[in-house]
């Protein structure tokens, strides 16, 4: 049995017609018929207590199962904890449909209870809001046609602004009281608006003239490949590997997803820090896929300015990053890139690429024969490098932990991040919600990172004892070690305790009250026999979430980084 708002059954239809099967509930009284709903019609529902959790939840759900997800939440302040996974949403970008219960319109504003102007609450982070009618029973039990129209609208305004931009959208639901009359047996037959995307294939997509002579014209073509998704990733590679080949040096970040075998510079951070030549500046930059992280190549683009900077975007957002954007091309990456391969293919101009691949062998050798020293997070991370493989994904926080897999690799993992914002808060959440898709994920945290969001633990899938392996690695340094290592910032005296937010905190009792597994490790020795049982098979099977607690020393973890980079100077 069904709610018997007509809204709701029109947001329920629609969305089942519209294949968005996952719902992550958050509890509540205005949302009870939302929610008692979605479960009598057989969605895919996930309950989570925290609604800044369950954003994030949801947006690890859709990432592992690559389709819109949505999250639904009662009236009040609960629509408010949205906003940060609502804002990653946007700037990551993914599919994510918020659906909020409301007060009626009347309402708000009137000392009600749980009442706030929700309609908009957003702002400018979400792709498209609309806030439903409610249509009206009649006694025959019709309604009005008008309203049922304007509702089925609006519901397909904002499916198809999700679809069409990649992105969040909002759906804020007015039900009025009584609010829990389940007496409807059928969804109504709504009509649903496709959105038809059309792109050509590369093949079919050419450079204009002008293009073609200022590719042509340049000889040192850089192109930079920010955070792209697993599968953006195998569609680019074949054509990273031709461009390679033609003399374009490509830097990818370990977020880009593209492995070495294809061609790609992935130590340009550590180049960039061990020689300053100019000869290694481009004439034409091409930067396809999202965020970049290195603070380096960002430094050397904007202090080089190449003459020529390319822009590619699928949805036409213009993104200056180098401060010096020539052209902004809307188009999918694989179409620009086959197209200047084929500009390129018969190009003999090697000796730019040639002289990056020279400084990637050298760094590569360096940094291949450095010798970690003590126990440190740098250490650490270059042993377990050997779990992250094809079957296994890998989520990572933001600061240190992100930059650490930068200098070290992922292995054969594919790489999730929430770059979007760039923020610490939801690491935990979105991991509990990609392993809730059905795949096997190792979260890499820093503490504050992991303390901040323990309350992503705090949900059914975590403390199940089936479903896909969750494993977190928590690098426990006592604060926020990025802080540390800033500039100029070790000369104040606040520095630990305000900026960093030192800490004495460990995570054995959260992992015991939320039902994880938990092991600790302060030193190498401890370390290994730690990780030799945190991915054993019987382990495994035994807890399917658990936490290893890595301890490390800030001041052991700074020189590790300093010594890191020293080997790298000439």
């Amino acid at each position: 049995m069904f709610s018997d708002k007509r809204n709701i059954l029109q947001l329920v239809s629609l969305m089942r017609k519209d294949c968005i099967d996952h719902v992550v509930l958050c509890p509540g009284s205005r949302n009870a018929p939302l929610v008692h709903t979605f479960v009598d019609a057989g969605f895919h529902c996930h309950e989570v207590t925290d609604e800044r959790s369950a954003g994030f939840f949801a947006l690890g759900l859709a990432e592992c199962l690559d389709r819109p997800v949505a999250v639904c939440c009662t009236s009040g302040s609960a629509v408010l904890d949205l906003l940060p996974a609502v804002s990653e949403a946007y700037y990551h970008p993914l599919p994510l449909l918020v659906i909020t219960a409301d007060r009626p319109e009347r309402w708000v504003g009137q000392m009600d209870g749980q009442t706030l102007p929700q309609f908009g609450a957003f702002g400018r982070l979400v792709r498209h809001a609309v806030q439903l009618p409610e249509p009206s029973w009649n006694d025959d039990d019709a309604v009005n046609a008008e309203e049922v129209w304007h509702c089925n609208r609006l519901i397909n305004e904002a499916l198809a602004e999700m679809k069409r931009w990649n992105g969040p959208v909002h759906i804020n639901v007015p039900i009025s009281e009584p609010l829990f009359n389940f007496t409807r047996t059928e969804l109504p037959d709504e009509r649903i608006v496709r959105l038809s995307k059309y792109a050509c294939c590369y093949s079919d997509f050419a450079l204009s003239e002008e293009m073609k002579d200022e590719l042509s014209a340049c000889r040192r073509v850089m192109i930079v490949v920010g955070q792209l998704t697993p599968a953006e990733a195998r569609r680019l590679s074949p054509l990273v590997k031709r461009l390679s080949g033609c003399g374009c040096v490509v830097v990818a970040e370990v977020l880009s997803n593209l492995h070495s075998e294809t061609g790609v510079i992935g130590n340009f951070d550590e180049i960039l820090y061990a020689v300053h030549d100019d000869a290694l500046n481009p004439e034409l930059v091409i930067t396809v896929g999202g965020h970049v992280v290195s603070k380096r190549i960002r430094r050397m683009l904007r202090q080089c300015r190449p003459l020529k900077h390319w822009h590619v975007s699928e949805y036409g957002e213009m993104a200056d990053l180098f401060m010096s954007m020539t052209r902004l091309v809307e188009c999918r990456p694989s179409d620009m890139l086959g197209a200047v391969a084929e500009v390129l293919a018969d190009s003999v101009y090697m000796d730019y690429a040639d002289r990056w691949y020279r400084e990637s062998d050298i760094v590569a050798e360096t940094t291949g024969n450095y010798a970690f020293e003590g126990f440190t997070d740098l250490s650490v991370l270059n042993a377990l490098k050997s779990y992250f493989v094809d079957e296994i994904a890998v989520q990572t926080a933001n600061s240190s932990v992100v930059r650490n897999l930068q200098l070290l690799g992922a292995g054969r993992s594919d790489v999730y991040c929430n770059r979007g914002v760039n923020g610490i808060d939801g690491s935990v959440s979105t991991a509990s919600g990609f392993a809730a898709g059905g795949r096997d994920t190792i979260l890499l945290t820093g503490d504050l990172s992991f303390f901040y969001d323990q309350n992503g633990l705090w949900n059914n899938f975590v403390h199940s004892d089936d479903g896909a392996l969750l494993r977190i690695v928590l690098f426990n340094n006592g604060g926020g070690q990025i802080f540390r290592n800033l500039p100029g910032l070790e000369k104040s005296p606040y520095r630990n305790r305000y900026v960093a937010a030192g800490h004495v905190t460990h995570a054995e009792g959260i992992a015991n009250d939320n039902g994880c597994g938990y092991m600790r490790a302060e030193n190498a020795d401890e370390f290994a026999l730690c990780l030799k049982r945190f991915f054993a098979d019987d382990y495994c099977h035994e807890c399917r979430t658990a936490i290893l607690e890595v301890v490390t020393d800030a001041g052991d973890n700074e020189r590790e980084y300093k010594n890191y980079y020293h080997k790298l100077k000439r």
